[in-house]
């Protein structure tokens, strides 16, 4: 059980992982470096950040926000990641709605990416939903219905 005292189930996973797959198609992922599978991905960063049900429903509502600017991204740009992405939306949500909060070193930790490097992702993210956190509760509501 998460802090929200709901658990991520294993289909919220899978469709947090569909998500990512369809906003993020058309950019392909170089067959030779070393990544976990997608879910597994997921599973990790969701059980090593012990991330609420509704900042995991809030990141990826923010994927969504952010989908129409995907497609015009160059390819050395931190955006044409989905997993980055995840990661950024995740901690944006994170700072959002939670009081407490990880710091970015230790989303380094939970994440195994340089500090540095969630910074930088975190600013590209940021300027990719023009800053807009913000999501009313009608909106909210239809949202978590339709997860």
């Amino acid at each position: 059980i998460h802090r929200s005292g709901k658990f991520i189930t294993g289909q919220f996973i899978d469709t947090a992982g569909l998500i990512i797959e369809v906003i993020w198609a058309n950019f392909s992922v170089n067959p030779s470096a070393k990544i976990i599978p997608l879910r597994l991905f997921l599973q990790e960063t969701l059980r090593r950040s012990r991330t609420s049900y509704s900042t995991l429903q809030t990141a990826l509502f923010y994927l969504f926000r952010i989908k129409p600017q995907i497609s015009s991204t160059q390819n050395n740009d931190p955006a044409t990641c989905g997993r980055r992405m995840f990661l950024a939306a995740l901690i944006v949500a994170s700072k959002y709605l939670q009081d407490r909060n990880y710091s970015n070193r230790a989303w380094s930790k939970i994440s195994g990416l340089p500090v540095h490097e969630i910074n930088a992702n975190e600013i590209c993210f940021l300027k990719l939903i023009d800053y807009n956190l913000f999501i009313a509760e009608d909106i909210f509501k239809r949202w978590s219905s339709l997860l």
